[in-house]
């Protein structure tokens, strides 16, 4: 079961979290993943700084989804792809973990 509304305390972590940490990084080429990204009631993309490479990954097709993981164990990218990975409200609704 979804929550209603994304917490707002989520998205609040996210804006600190990018400020604390992406100010310090490079302005251009910065690639980030996020796993459980469909976005059911709102999403961590919003507050992501335009800048970004932002890339959302799931288990099923939705709003905020780029890639739908066929096995949730493999992810279909090469090592080293990402330099930020992110994952916001997402674990306690996956039977995986």
């Amino acid at each position: 079961p979804y929550c209603e509304k994304i917490h707002q305390s989520a998205l609040k972590n996210a804006e600190y979290f990018f400020q604390t940490y992406v100010q310090h990084m490079p302005k251009e080429g910065i690639k980030l993943v996020e796993i459980g990204s469909q976005d059911v009631t709102g999403s961590i993309r919003d507050v992501c700084p335009k800048h970004i490479h932002y890339t959302g990954i799931d288990f099923v097709e939705g709003k905020s989804v780029d890639v739908v993981l066929e096995d949730p164990y493999t992810f279909p990218f090469a090592k080293e792809s990402f330099d930020i990975l992110i994952s916001s409200s997402c674990l306690e609704h996956s039977e995986m973990f």
